[in-house]
């Protein structure tokens, strides 16, 4: 294959890999969590096909000064609208861990503070209050594991 058909088929890749990133964007703004996790596996597929196609490239030694008129257009188009996505991609992946964090660290501050001493046990066996008032330091917790 011609280095300029593997320019191509490139092209036609990194657009494939920009529309699903820029749909899990949306899906990450719409806290579609589920549909995120649903393009995982595709994301990673279409990421190794690129690196790939990168490295093909490299090995058929193109000569990007050859690259003209509406391939070269569209060459330019194509990597911006991906470095764009991905840049986008990254800021709202990293938002979503850094909230996820806080939102663990404030269930850890509360089941912390829900403990009325250092946890030595009593005569019985048990922390904490006794009899009635012990239901009031007892707090429920749930974790996500997805998130």
């Amino acid at each position: 294959m011609e280095p300029l058909e593997r320019l191509e088929k490139m092209v036609d890749l990194t657009d494939q890999l920009s529309d699903l990133v820029e749909e899990e964007n949306l899906a990450l703004a719409e806290r579609r969590y589920g549909d995120v996790e649903a393009k995982l596996e595709e994301k990673a597929m279409l990421a190794r096909l690129y690196e790939s196609s990168m490295r093909d490239l490299e090995e058929a030694k193109l000569d990007w000064t050859t690259v003209e008129g509406e391939l070269h257009d569209r060459v330019t188009e194509s990597g911006t609208r991906l470095a764009n996505a991905m840049g986008e991609n990254a800021m709202r992946l990293e938002i979503g861990m850094e909230a996820n964090k806080q939102v663990i660290d404030l269930f850890a501050e509360a089941i912390q503070k829900s403990v009325p001493h250092a946890g030595t046990y009593s005569k019985n066996g048990r922390t904490g209050r006794e009899g009635s008032k012990a239901s009031a330091n007892s707090l429920a917790v749930a974790l996500d594991q997805n998130l």
